[in-house]
């Protein structure tokens, strides 16, 4: 139950920050960072991490947590060009940088030696 608190910790602030904030394409044409059809572009990392999460709680131990871990890091990794997006200002890019912070230091302190 430890790690489904944790893996809901890591993306669940990051989902829930995008579906608010609602990014179009502004007059600079940052459409690289401002894609309002950000799921889709990154389906394959989503996919990854949720299929990591299901295969770790179906069989906990260091390897389906490390496979975990890694997922996680490649989704925030293909999030992170979004925080560019100019229609992100004021509190709501302040909300999603915080909610990278957060979700960079759970992966960071997830500890798979747990998972024995």
């Amino acid at each position: 139950m430890k790690f489904l608190k944790k893996s809901l910790i890591v993306s669940m602030p990051l989902l829930f920050c995008f579906l608010n904030v609602g990014c179009s394409v502004g007059e600079d044409n940052d459409v690289a960072s401002c894609s309002a059809q950000w799921s889709i572009e990154l389906q394959d990392e989503i996919n990854a991490l949720s299929q990591a999460a299901v295969a770790r709680g179906q069989n906990p131990g260091p390897t389906t947590c490390e496979n975990f871990r890694t997922a996680a890091e490649d989704y925030l990794e293909a999030l992170r060009p979004y925080g560019n997006c100019s229609a992100l200002t004021g509190q709501s890019r302040s909300d999603w940088q915080n909610a990278v912070e957060e979700a960079e230091t759970e992966i960071q302190e997830l500890d798979c030696s747990e998972d024995t």
